[in-house]
């Protein structure tokens, strides 16, 4: 069996590395001298982590210790996040032993230990807790690929948080009598909406996916997310257009079409309801200040 060191995947000033994969569809088994995270970011396949098998798909997160065994099957649509990290990268005072042993040794993660013994192989995040991870690992891999002043600090702080994230739904799902079919259905549903968000979008087209009536969807959005169907297609169609203001030089108004929004007015309005300034004094504060986030 091949053992991965950490050398070759990650740089030693850094100590930890990000990378995103699509249609990788076979890993066989293998260990590693590092800690991995995995976060499936669409389709599926099946993980194998020490012998034992997992059906994976969007929103479900693979925690590998040091000394793990891994490997992987998964379909052409299959993406996803890897986060690499080695034993001291959170405490110089974790020795590679004490991290084979369990990362919740560390005392930053006591209050987990008791409960949890150690990590869950696999974890899914469903609902606003799956909104929530994807956003933190977009900016810690943002993070990781800018390299800006104070980046490996920053970088320190999100995996902090990653992981507490983890551990606290790890924790939470030990007390679950098991997900309900809404939060399984829901990766799908936005992974829609994410391909299809620039044109009419609506509950009925869900329906369509998902063969539930558009009332009960409309209900699963809110109950899961904190917020309606309508809400997060906005959402969705905003930060796209912030990207595109941010990274590319087409116009304003081309912006706001390509995103979904053929009324310029109303464009406008949702903009700067959500960001607090119109589109082209973010565009103007980008330039100068290499703004990034609101």
């Amino acid at each position: 069996m091949k053992v991965y060191e950490a050398v070759d995947f990650i740089n030693r000033h850094e100590k930890i590395a990000l990378s995103k994969h699509a249609n990788h569809l076979q890993e066989p088994e293998h260990t590693h001298t590092f800690f991995e995270l995995v976060y499936i970011w669409s389709g599926s396949g099946t993980q194998q982590v020490n012998a034992q098998s997992y059906d994976v798909q969007r929103g479900d997160l693979l925690f590998m210790n040091v000394g793990d065994r891994h490997s992987f099957q998964a379909g052409p649509d299959f993406t996803y996040m890897n986060v690499l990290f080695e034993p001291d990268f959170l405490s110089e005072q974790l020795t590679a032993a004490e991290a084979a042993h369990n990362l919740l040794s560390l005392q930053l993660f006591q209050e987990f230990h008791a409960k949890l013994n150690k990590p869950m192989p696999v974890v899914a995040f469903r609902g606003k807790r799956m909104v929530e991870i994807e956003e933190l690992l977009e900016t810690m891999y943002r993070e990781y690929e800018e390299k800006r002043s104070g980046y490996r600090a920053m970088l320190k702080g999100y995996a902090t948080l990653l992981l507490a994230m983890a551990f606290r739904t790890m924790q939470d799902h030990l007390h679950s009598s098991g997900l309900n079919g809404a939060y399984h259905m829901l990766p799908q549903l936005l992974t829609y909406i994410e391909q299809h968000y620039d044109g009419r979008i609506t509950l009925q087209d869900l329906a369509k996916q998902s063969y539930y009536s558009p009332y009960y969807i409309s209900k699963v959005f809110v109950e899961c997310l904190g917020f309606t169907f309508t809400e997060y297609v906005q959402q969705i169609r905003l930060r796209e257009a912030k990207r595109k203001l941010l990274e590319t030089a087409d116009t304003v108004e081309a912006i706001g079409r390509s995103v979904g929004y053929a009324d310029k007015t109303q464009f406008f309005r949702l903009f700067k309801q959500a960001f607090g300034m119109t589109p082209q004094q973010l565009r103007k504060m980008g330039r100068s200040t290499d703004f990034h986030s609101k």
